[in-house]
């Protein structure tokens, strides 16, 4: 029977640096995107609900339970879609440059 000697799985040398200055700020560009549309959806959320309670037309279970049609979730995707599309223009843009 022979053994075999394991060598211990340790890196060396220096940790790499994966964030440069453009990297970074491609980051905050990304995060200030973000928190845009964050605040503008919170803001629009906001003003529906003040709406429904006011005119009382439906309740929070009405909201958890919706179910929305094939077009519907359609047109739900191409935002979502639109909006990383957005949120990812900083590293495109990089991508492309390079």
């Amino acid at each position: 029977m022979t053994t075999k000697n394991v060598l211990p799985r340790i890196a060396k040398g220096k940790k790499p640096i994966y964030l440069d200055e453009r990297a970074s700020d491609n980051l905050m560009a990304m995060v200030l995107t973000l928190t845009q549309e964050l605040s503008v959806l919170r803001d629009r959320l906001d003003t529906l609900e003040q709406l429904i309670e006011k005119n009382g037309l439906f309740t929070q279970e009405d909201i958890e339970n919706f179910q929305p049609q094939q077009d519907s979730q359609n047109i739900r995707s191409e935002k979502r879609s639109s909006l990383l599309d957005r949120v990812l223009l900083p590293i495109q843009k990089e991508l492309e440059s390079d």
